[in-house]
């Protein structure tokens, strides 16, 4: 019988041994991979897409927003899409830890850079290794791929001011769901000088339609389960309380519909001014921009004043015999 006697074994290229052999007993050490223990953070906010305060739907449009899921914006680019909120099948196991929702993104006339990306606050958050892991499946541009794009903005007066597109990786879909996963370094900040604003931010492009594919064709993508983690691995998806996902999207928007104005202010039965506090929940990533409009039973619309979204004025006309006047507004803080 053959006999092979050695101290360890590694790769060609490696920096240290897969295994250690210990000439006392023979026994092996594997090293333990370097795994922190990171299994329920996610750098991103909403990956599961529980979270739609502004619509299910975002209807058909060539619009570049926040238009659907917080936190995610649709970069449009001349193409025409429309992007909706779908429903798992209960019990499903085609994608793992359970997601109650997956977002959909239809093309219906393509073109170049239109993308689904999300900022995460702060440039700094994000460096050193990083995964991104994400299920898809669906149909594929005209180019045949979806590149994953990152950029750094280092805020007002932040250096450098230009943003750089750097590439992660490319992809493609079929029509079965499939986990997708990408370790990349970002650039480092070292000698980098982030803005006074506190507005610098670390964004990712989980997919786009190449740059240089300039295709009209129609294409559709699902989407599930996006994470971007620490380290090298990509840890399984699992989910936080949908109350404590509300809270992250709610520093950076906020709407509140149908507030019974009294909650607001209080006024006169003829045309007034009323001053009150703008409800919010969570403390905003920044003072919000403010946008008002009449709920029931408003003569005219409210009109949005006063400072950072702690108060403002709203004009109305009570009327007891309509019931109560009502007021929807919205605050917003994104980046």
């Amino acid at each position: 019988m053959s006999e092979i006697k050695v101290n360890s074994i590694k790769g060609v290229s490696a920096s240290s041994a897969a295994l250690t052999i210990h000439n006392t007993d023979g026994s092996v050490t594997i090293p333990t991979p370097d795994i922190p223990d990171k299994s329920n953070y996610n750098i991103l906010i909403n990956g599961q897409f529980d979270i739609w305060q502004r619509a299910t739907d975002s209807g058909s449009n060539t619009t570049d927003a926040i238009l659907a899921a917080d936190r995610w914006f649709l970069a449009s680019s001349g193409a025409t899409k429309q992007v909706t909120r779908q429903a798992f099948d209960t019990g499903q196991t085609d994608v793992p830890s359970n997601p109650q929702y997956y977002l959909r993104f239809a093309v219906t006339t393509g073109n170049n850079n239109c993308a689904l990306r999300q900022r995460i606050e702060g440039v700094d958050r994000v460096q050193g290794a990083v995964t991104l892991s994400f299920w898809a499946k669906g149909t594929n541009p005209a180019g045949g791929s979806f590149d994953i794009i990152n950029r750094q903005n280092f805020g007002t007066g932040g250096s450098p001011s230009n943003v750089v597109d750097t590439g992660i990786g490319n992809f493609t879909v079929t029509s079965s769901w499939a986990k997708k996963t990408f370790t990349f370094t970002p650039a480092s900040i070292s000698g980098k000088t982030l803005g006074t604003n506190n507005n610098s931010y670390f964004e990712l492009e989980v997919f786009r339609q190449p740059a240089g594919d300039t295709g009209t064709a129609a294409y559709t993508i699902d989407i599930a389960n996006v994470k971007l983690e620490y380290g090298s691995y990509a840890t399984d998806y699992q989910r936080i309380n949908v109350g404590q996902e509300l809270a992250l999207c709610q520093r950076y928007y906020y709407k509140q519909a149908s507030i019974f104005y009294g909650f607001f202010g209080y006024g006169t039965n003829s045309n007034i001014n009323m001053m009150g506090n703008l409800i919010r929940p969570v403390e905003m990533r920044a003072n919000p921009t403010v946008t008002m409009s009449a709920g029931s039973h408003w003569s005219s619309g409210p009109t949005a004043g006063g400072s950072g979204g702690y108060y403002s004025y709203a004009y109305g006309q009570t009327n007891s015999s309509n019931g109560p006047n009502l007021l929807n507004y919205e605050l917003s803080a994104e980046l």
